[in-house]
């Protein structure tokens, strides 16, 4: 069965009109989605916790362990694969939360996403920037502080 998670609005529009589902059935369906994936988003959403964040950065699979993640979801983070990550259901928001963990800007995820490299996806933007999730008023690591 796809996922009404899989499917575009135009596609979901078009199988409700058909009388192929009812709306009431895709909406049960992309929550009940949503909430299998609680738990790989929780976990993420821990990394703005200072000493999570610290024992992910040292040694992350106990911390796998200890949230009862999957074995799928447990690659999908090691490899930082952000494309399947999202189609697995993890919110943009706590991976903006890994990547600053992991020292990455929201751009370098978004090129990812594209499979290109920064330099290639910084080509298509009308502005060369970086931002990210992390604290502007926190010097880089290992920069002397004003």
């Amino acid at each position: 069965m796809t996922h009404s998670l899989d499917l575009s609005i135009t596609e979901m529009a078009g199988r409700v009109a058909r009388g192929e589902v009812s709306a009431e059935s895709l909406v049960g369906e992309s929550l009940s989605r949503i909430e299998a994936q609680k738990d790989l988003n929780a976990f993420l959403h821990r990394l703005v916790e200072p000493e999570f964040r610290q024992r992910f950065l040292s040694d992350p699979e106990p911390l796998f362990e200890a949230a009862a993640l999957t074995a799928q979801e447990r690659d999908l983070i090691r490899r930082r694969d952000w494309r399947a990550l999202i189609q697995y259901g993890a919110i943009f928001f706590v991976l903006e939360k890994l990547a600053a963990v992991v020292g990455l800007t929201n751009l370098h995820v978004y090129a990812a996403m594209r499979g290109q490299s920064l330099e290639e996806f910084q080509k298509t933007r009308n502005a060369q920037v970086l931002y990210s999730v992390a604290d502007p008023n926190r010097p880089p690591a290992g920069s002397a502080p004003t």
